[in-house]
């Protein structure tokens, strides 16, 4: 599963809405057995960084993308 961007309006930033949105997807993505492919520089820079039990689930560039459905 590939999260591209993530966004928060600006009236409602700096309450931690990116990272609850970030938890559920990836919540969603491990009971549905897939992987992530964290192309969204928000998840990649902060978000994992923050939140390293998710790492199980991230394909690393030296993984192959997965294919388009």
């Amino acid at each position: 599963m590939e999260m591209a961007h993530t966004y928060v309006p600006g009236s409602k930033r700096g309450r931690g809405l990116a990272a609850r949105l970030c938890d559920a997807a990836f919540a969603h993505a491990r009971r549905r057995g897939m992987r992530i492919l964290p192309t969204c520089s928000y998840i990649s820079e902060t978000y994992l960084p923050r939140n390293p039990e998710w790492n199980e689930l991230v394909i690393t560039e030296k993984e192959p993308k997965p294919s388009s459905m």
